[in-house]
């Protein structure tokens, strides 16, 4: 094989180039714009460019059966008749036909007295291939140590008796006069032959009985295709190449079985089949298969084919996967970095070449040599929009956009796969012109492509996973507007409009991943402008959230009933409270409609028992503490409440409004020196703690939807430090906002109302009590450090390695050393028998 390349690139001057191999999908690291069935080949479509698999998807594909055209031709009928009688029609229903000349099937009506005599003969040869159809499969031979996934019938062609079905098979042939029939019961000799594993006989037959018709038919190269079968089964691996790219060159529906079956053969060698080329149909279909390989430069194999024909079709395939190899390097899905991987991320003006390119290695001037190659076609060929439409594409990426308008101005094809990839290329190229999305700009956006950015893939309820339902232009539409979606935000984003550049990608529900302040008020202002144009106006009602169906895997946007202040009130109202602004708090959840809720229904699983929606149905146990250590057990399991119900004003449920005027009960009674303003601050302490990441409610505060272990609870970024959160992470758009989760902790608030309950309190269980919440908050504040300032992966912390414990034990055990010394309080040894850190602790 080396020696093959290395001989083709000094032919041809190909660039040989290797891809990088991962595990990932690289169809959803790009974006692939270009509609390469433009290219309006079906027989070809397969070899366009993808990467998640060899062969581009053609399962919407309208290509007609050649064998069946045959057939509509032979008896000079429809190709849906000619189809029914071929594939669908029983082997009984043809002997009917022929016996009595008549038929119960009513789909046979064409099938009259004439046509029954005037084809008798084809008609006792469907019958006898329909009768042969069902074991036309190979007898496969278990060895015992191999395996495979494919299918295999129950039948195969060993099971019928060889000498018998030869014997009819060749007297047939030797009856018939018909070269056309006689065609076809040589397929079924060399077919019968491949099939039951009989290699030298199949080939010997086609030499006997298919050779001397003398006839290039479709029924002669599917003869051939059993042929090369055979050739490849006895080892004449170069014989069999040849035959199989025969196959390949003169079919239409055999093109992908017959390249597939070219490339497990040994010792292709496309050098000896470009000189055993008779024709230049078969030598642009070797070009074609040179450009495909994914080694290759598709470029020039396919200069090679328009030395031959400037209006191959071929040529055709090889530009759309040239054009799909620049996507590659411009259009990145995700410009932003990750969470892990941001330290060379810089901000950019998109689309630019990505640096994320994943080992491709595109020359410099590949662009260039495109487009120039694009222009000399759109000047020599006969079907001109094609290439008008890609220079175009091509063109805009290049940022030579009078010259993008100028080929675009030329594409006059009516056909709406054209039309509609016109328009959106000259929507790409007006976004791409604009430095500065201004007001004038927006209201453009709406008018001219409102119906792209506004368009919505919607699936059937009984959608199954991997089922196609979209056409290629309905992909291709939403695809578009993703990337008009990447330009608008990058824009907004460098020009400091962060409420939009964040609102293009993402719903208000999305902003729970990492509520700050900045964005949270430049959102706040926006949504206050008065006389927003209609594309302002689409921005904020454009709030969605998800629905997900468990019986059919399937998630649907569904529009929120309520508006985008609301979600704006709710964050800051939580805000607040975490910062104990109760005032201020109270104000927000005031603007609240008292139904307000979390709408996604069914996206967490149905063990999930949370009553709490966002809003509404708090239990009062956020002010106990957690006897156990238990995120998805029940409250009643996990959860004590000493002292709660002493405080008449604490009913069992409340809503956030409600919590906050109970929280400034709790201040105030906290100011008081008596047992009662101990308590209140005992309280106040618990609910600090429980809405920690470390809490058993830490959902409240974090704006979760439930306490399970999601990836904003592995964050321990200390308050002072809210310039570390996330959204620094965020360079050129707020795209992928829900994967970089951040909640700030501050351990302090919990243990600021525990100094203050221990500074006052004298009964030594109740002393316990906030002994234990306090040393609580001091092991949170200690994993906090630990993670940010002992460790340089705080995915990963070795708290027992002898540096953390030295640290721990120098800073923070005050308050298990004090809770240590009231041995003889039932608090004491609930603790030391539930909290195993505590029992170790004890027993040093």
């Amino acid at each position: 094989m080396k020696k093959v390349l290395i001989t083709l690139a000094a032919v041809f001057g190909f660039n040989l180039q290797g891809f990088a191999c991962a595990d990932y999908s690289e169809d959803y690291t790009y974006y692939n714009l270009f509609n390469q069935s433009i290219v309006h080949s079906p027989e070809y479509q397969p070899f366009l460019m993808i990467m998640d698999s060899p062969f581009y998807d053609t399962s919407d594909v309208n290509i007609k059966d050649e064998k069946i055209e045959d057939w509509s031709k032979y008896l000079g009928i429809d190709y849906d008749d000619a189809y029914y009688l071929v594939y669908k029609t029983t082997k009984s229903s043809i002997d009917q036909l022929v016996k009595s000349g008549k038929t119960s099937d009513s789909k046979l009506k064409f099938a009259n007295a004439d046509f029954i005599k005037k084809h008798k003969q084809s008609l006792l040869y469907l019958s006898y291939a329909k009768y042969l159809e069902p074991y036309m499969n190979h007898n496969y031979i278990d060895t015992g140590d191999s395996w495979s996934y494919v299918d295999r019938s129950g039948k195969n062609a060993s099971q019928l008796d060889n000498l018998k079905v030869m014997n009819v098979l060749e007297r047939s042939y030797k009856a018939e006069s018909d070269p056309a029939l006689k065609m076809r019961y040589a397929y079924q000799m060399v077919r019968f032959a491949h099939y039951s594993n009989q290699y030298i006989e199949a080939i010997n037959l086609f030499n006997k009985y298919v050779v001397p018709l003398n006839q290039k038919s479709v029924m002669y190269y599917y003869a051939l295709d059993q042929k090369a079968g055979a050739e490849r089964a006895v080892g004449n691996f170069i014989q069999a190449n040849y035959d199989f790219f025969e196959v390949f060159s003169h079919t239409k529906n055999r093109k992908e079985s017959a390249f597939n079956s070219m490339k497990v053969t040994q010792d292709l060698d496309y050098e000896q089949l470009l000189n055993n080329a008779k024709t230049n149909q078969e030598k642009l279909d070797l070009y074609l298969l040179i450009g495909y390989k994914d080694f290759n430069n598709p470029l020039a194999a396919m200069r090679q084919i328009l030395k031959l024909d400037a209006n191959a079709e071929q040529a055709k395939v090889l530009y759309a996967r040239a054009i799909n190899l620049v996507e590659r390097h411009y259009l990145n899905q995700y410009a932003n970095g990750s969470n892990w991987n941001e330290s060379n991320i810089k901000p950019m003006k998109l689309p630019a070449l990505s640096q994320y390119d994943y080992g491709s290695d595109l020359p410099a001037n590949f662009i260039l040599e495109a487009i120039s190659l694009g222009k000399e076609q759109a000047n020599k060929t006969n079907e001109k929009d094609f290439w008008n439409l890609s220079v175009a594409y091509l063109s805009t990426f290049n940022k030579n956009f009078k010259e993008a308008n100028s080929y675009l101005s030329k594409v006059n094809s009516k056909q709406s796969d054209f039309v509609l990839h016109k328009k959106m290329i000259e929507m790409l190229i007006d976004l791409n012109q604009q430095d500065k999305i201004t007001p004038a700009f927006e209201r453009t956006i709406m008018t001219k492509y409102g119906d792209i950015l506004m368009s919505e893939l919607i699936y059937p309820a009984e959608y199954e996973y991997g089922e196609k339902i979209f056409t290629d232009e309905q992909i291709l539409k939403d695809r578009f507007k993703d990337v008009a979606k990447d330009i608008l935000a990058n824009r907004y984003f460098l020009q400091g409009d962060k409420a939009k550049a964040f609102l293009l990608h993402n719903t208000i529900y999305d902003l729970a991943s990492n509520v700050n302040w900045d964005l949270l008020n430049s959102i706040d202002e926006f949504d206050k402008k008065s006389n927003k144009n209609s594309f302002e106006q689409y921005l904020v009602s454009n709030i969605n959230f998800f629905q997900y169906n468990s019986t059919t895997y399937q998630s649907t946007y569904q529009k929120s009933k309520f508006k985008l202040a609301d979600f704006i009130a709710n964050y800051k109202g939580t805000l607040y409270l975490k910062e104990r602004k109760f005032d201020l708090a109270k104000a927000e959840f005031k603007k609240l409609p008292q139904d307000f809720n979390f709408e996604e229904v069914g996206y967490y699983s149905d063990e999930d028992t949370n009553p709490y929606n966002w809003y509404s149905h708090i239990s009062n146990g956020v002010f106990g503490y957690n006897r156990i250590e238990c995120f998805t057990c029940s409250e009643i399991q996990v959860i004590a409440k000493p002292y709660v119900n002493e405080f008449n004003f604490i009913p069992k449920e409340m809503n956030k409004l409600q919590l906050t005027d109970i929280l400034i009960q709790l201040s105030d009674l906290a100011k008081k020196n008596d047992e009662k303003g101990v308590k209140a601050n005992y309280l106040l302490a618990n609910f600090y703690y429980n809405t920690t990441s470390l809490g058993y409610f830490r959902e409240l505060l974090s704006f979760d939807r439930n306490n399970w272990n999601g990836p904003k609870f592995h964050n321990f970024i200390e308050a002072k430090d809210e310039n570390k959160a996330g959204n620094l992470i965020f360079v050129n758009y707020y795209k992928n906002y829900t994967m970089n989760a951040q909640y700030i902790n501050n351990f302090d608030l919990s243990l600021d109302y525990a100094k203050a309950a221990l500074a006052k309190v004298k009964d030594p269980e109740l002393k316990a009590q906030i002994l234990f919440t306090a040393a609580k908050a001091d092991q949170g504040k200690f994993y906090t450090y630990a993670s940010n300032y002992l460790t340089d992966d705080s995915w990963y912390v070795p708290y027992d390695e002898p540096k953390f414990i030295a640290y721990k034990v120098k800073n923070h055990r005050t308050y298990f050393n004090q809770l240590k010394s009231l041995v003889n309080t039932k608090v004491y040894k609930e603790v030391k028998s539930n909290c195993k850190y505590f029992d170790t602790y004890v027993n040093l």
